[in-house]
């Protein structure tokens, strides 16, 4: 269960501050155009530059178009549908 996990540590809790907000709009004028980026995932992808690119081994999304902005944001990504082999 989800909850056991966080209390195991096996997950922490980002907190969804100011700071994010602000850098959610600034990806959203970034890349909401160009690259079809949706109001959530700049929301997760702001945390994820909160937390910082070398606590993150990978990020595991599934979709292509938010798969491309992490990247090209920095951070590596594993698309479970594309690169796992069947």
């Amino acid at each position: 269960m989800f909850s056991q996990d966080i209390k195991k540590e096996i997950y922490e809790v980002a907190e969804f501050t100011n700071a994010e907000k602000l850098e959610s709009t600034k990806l959203l004028l970034k890349y909401a155009k160009k690259h079809s980026l949706k109001t959530l995932d700049a929301m997760q992808l702001s945390v994820m530059k909160a937390i910082s690119q070398t606590e993150l081994k990978t990020v595991v999304c599934a979709d292509e178009k938010f798969c491309k902005v992490i990247t090209l944001e920095g951070f590596p990504v594993t698309n479970p549908i594309k690169d796992v082999p069947l």
